[in-house]
């Protein structure tokens, strides 16, 4: 009850904040409503968007990389929050900040980086039964920490970089990066916001900030808060949902050269699995619901922080110290034809992270350069046990298994790694560029595990858990600008993610070190970002190949349908495709957005795990993607009201992989979703001149379409209990995509 009070706390502070008359109006954030409604009173273009996401501040149009940028006004007034919401409509992206892992469905994850998809790289989930935490294909980074808190609210800009930025990211940027920024302490004026949200299953939002001057100029405190709260899809209690997060940063300038930054962030969550059971029985969209009891998982991180930052005239350096922690206790219930209960207990889950960057400060200088070095320590000591609670089948003529203990494992894994990174770009006149950069990795990963199954136990002791990674990456880029307002570019990069070790069970159950490979990206990228007609029409395209290696890929290895055995296999992968991103302003009132891509992602050779796979095409990649969004703006006398439509759909896949034993059993259409088609609606009115009261009222899902998400984890397809019917097939703790849902939102700002 603390945690609610102290965020209801920060909400009414932010509304006592808005009745003093002394208080300043905040600027205006460039992509927000009231931002693009005067610029189309006043012009009608596109805006130019700032980014900082090579770690300079430009635009993006004139950023030669694949970037995307939401807004974090936009985001609010959308009722968008959750990341894999903010990147629906990101081309070659799925995915968001993963809430489960593989191994733990309805627990959650200590590396949220996991959920995230680019151009068809999916991020190694750890092997079923080991612990959680992996080196990530993607990484998310949180006002410049690595996998950082606070990324769900007060957000003022998300920008997405797709294709390896080794070169300039401290870890795990080998698919691409996510970076978050949200508001920073401002020490020339007071300002507060808070908002409400209320909507269907019960959902209840409370969200708000209050900025304070302590010292005119020089330093101001921040804090922020977000409390969410809904009740289950299924039932009021399965799937339920709670999430209490807040933060305080504070901001010292006492002069123009040194800035330093302290900052505090905390996080609690409390999940729901069960409700009901989801299966599918008769086609891929015929859905069994069966009644369950629900358990529970709680999880939270802790999170202290700093950013320096120190102008010396020619070099800038920046020193980013974080610390952060992550608990977990939960009970994860696995319903269907294979029935246990899963416990994860994670008690000590700490990360250290140290970046230095150093960077040129001459914008007029033809050659611009930086370094940085990252050193990332994480000690992690976890319990995964699954007890199966009836008894699984064997061949005929073997006597089944009685209920017991599937596998127990108890590790204690220590995690070290350094990197050095640098990028430098040079003009060889004002409309030729070359960028070029290198990396150096070295991880150690230190396991210590005692590891039980039906047929034995085996154990990780000194050397035996012990793998060291090391690697060298690069990237080189050239870039044209054909008019100021027209940019080309190619470039080829690659990236890199360290393996692990842990132990885990063969087909026979027998208990067997697992070392998961390094895995290596080669990407091939050319694109072009213009902006036409006086810019009121923004094209900027893409076409790329990845060369993957070490592909880290979940399947179920056991030849006994009733007793499904999860490992990792090893296999290279190849995707390729095109990314296309439209926005035109045909009048000073309306604004149309197109977003596209297309992803080919296949397999390579499976070797002697050929039996394993029914198909090569990489799961959980839709061949095409996109969206489509029209804003109209209408103005009402002082007040504007802004009408916004759009619908993302995708193609049809395979959301999992399947042994060709479960694609004899007729399994396979069950793990393909067909195309599918979601429309969202909302409606905002902005109140005054300034705009600084609106209400929003929107619908998501407007059809209500319901399918199985990328990511759902099925846990066995077996052969139907009639004889001549069709299989059935488990869906471990999954939920299927999110219905139809109606909200309101009313935000207060000044």
């Amino acid at each position: 009850m603390n945690r609610i009070q102290l965020l209801l706390s920060t909400s009414l502070l932010g509304c006592v904040a808005v009745a003093l008359p002394a208080f300043a109006q905040n600027a205006t954030v460039q992509g927000s409503p009231t931002a693009t409604s005067q610029a189309s009173k006043d012009a009608g273009t596109l805006q130019e968007v700032v980014v900082t996401a090579e770690h300079r501040t430009s635009t993006a149009q004139k950023t030669a990389a694949s970037i995307t940028v939401r807004s974090g006004r936009d985001m609010l007034t959308q009722g968008r929050y959750q990341l894999k919401d903010i990147l629906e409509d990101v081309p070659g992206v799925t995915g968001g900040a993963a809430s489960t892992v593989n191994t733990s469905p309805g627990s959650g994850t200590d590396n949220p980086a996991t959920g995230l998809v680019i151009r068809g790289v999916q991020s190694n989930a750890g092997t079923p039964g080991s612990i959680t935490s992996t080196a990530a294909a993607a990484a998310i980074y949180v006002d410049d920490v690595y996998d950082g808190l606070g990324g769900g609210y007060d957000i003022d800009r998300v920008e997405v970089l797709r294709g390896p930025q080794g070169t300039l990211y401290g870890r795990s940027a080998t698919a691409g990066v996510v970076a978050i920024h949200t508001g920073d302490p401002n020490a020339a004026r007071v300002s507060a916001e808070a908002a409400v949200e209320f909507g269907s299953y019960d959902l209840r939002h409370f969200t708000g900030n209050v900025n304070l001057p302590l010292i005119q100029d020089k330093l101001a405190v921040r804090v922020s808060g977000n409390l969410y709260e809904r009740n289950g899809y299924y039932t009021a209690d399965g799937d339920k949902r709670t999430n209490s997060d807040y933060k305080v940063k504070a901001l010292y300038t006492p002069t123009d050269n040194f800035s330093a930054l302290l900052g505090y962030a905390q996080e609690y969550n409390v999940t729901h699995t069960g409700g009901v059971s989801i299966g599918q029985q008769g086609s891929p969209t015929d859905f069994t619901y069966e009644p369950q009891e629900v358990a529970q998982g709680k999880n939270n991180f802790h999170q202290y922080w700093a950013n320096f930052n120190l102008n010396l005239g020619p070099v800038a350096i920046t020193y980013i110290p974080a610390y952060r922690t992550w608990y977990e206790n939960a009970i994860i219930l696995l319903r269907g034809p294979y029935n246990a209960n899963q416990y994860v207990y994670t008690p000590n889950d700490s990360f250290l992270t140290q970046e230095v960057r150093i960077r040129s400060t001459d914008s007029d200088s033809k050659l611009k350069w930086q370094a940085g070095f990252l050193y990332y320590d994480n000690t992690v000591s976890d319990a995964d046990s699954q007890y199966h609670l009836d008894p699984l089948l064997g061949p005929p003529g073997v006597p089944p298994i009685p209920p017991g203990y599937q596998f127990q494992s108890h590790t204690h894994k220590s995690t070290d790694a350094e990197g050095g990174f640098a990028e430098a770009t040079y003009a060889f006149t004002p409309e030729n560029r070359l960028t070029a950069g290198i990396r150096y990795d070295h991880t150690q990963v230190l396991n210590t595990e005692v590891y039980s199954a039906p047929n034995g136990t085996g154990s990780l002791t000194g050397n035996e858990g012990l793998r060291i990674f090391n690697n060298f990456t690069y990237k080189v880029r050239l870039e044209h600008d054909l008019t100021p307002r027209n940019l080309v570019y190619a470039a080829i990069a690659t990236g890199f993610s360290p393996g692990d070790i842990t132990l885990t069970t063969t087909m026979n159950n027998q208990v067997t070190p697992e070392t998961l490979q390094a895995e290596t990206l080669t990407a091939y990228e050319v694109g072009s970002k213009n902006r036409f007609l006086d810019n009121r029409l923004q094209l900027n395209g893409d076409v790329y190949y990845n060369n993957y290696g070490g592909y880290q890929v979940g399947i179920n290895t056991s030849t006994n349908l009733a007793a499904p055995n999860f490992n990792i296999v090893a296999a290279p992968m190849k995707s390729y495709g095109a990314e296309l991103e439209i926005q035109a302003r045909p009048s000073a009132y309306d604004m149309i957005s197109v977003n596209g891509s297309y992803t080919h992602a296949n397999y390579g050779s499976f070797g002697q795990n050929e039996t394993l796979f029914s198909k090569s095409t990489v799961p959980g990649v839709a061949p095409f993607q996109g969206s489509v969004a029209y804003t109209r703006t209408i103005p009402i006398g002082s007040t504007t009201l802004m009408l916004r439509g759009d619908v993302h759909f995708f193609t049809g896949h395979d959301t999992s992989s399947i042994s060709q034993l479960e694609q004899a059993n007729g399994g396979e259409p069950y793990v393909h979703v067909p195309s599918e088609a979601v429309g969202d609606f909302d409606a905002t009115l902005l109140l005054g001149p300034s705009s600084n009261y609106s209400i929003t009222a929107y619908v998501r899902n407007v059809a209500n379409s319901r399918f199985v998400p990328d990511g759902w984890a099925v846990g066995s397809v077996t052969p139907s209990m009639t004889p001549g019917g069709p299989p059935s097939v488990l869906a471990a703790g999954s939920a299927l995509s999110d219905p139809r849902t109606f909200g309101m939102i009313l935000d207060v700002k000044y």
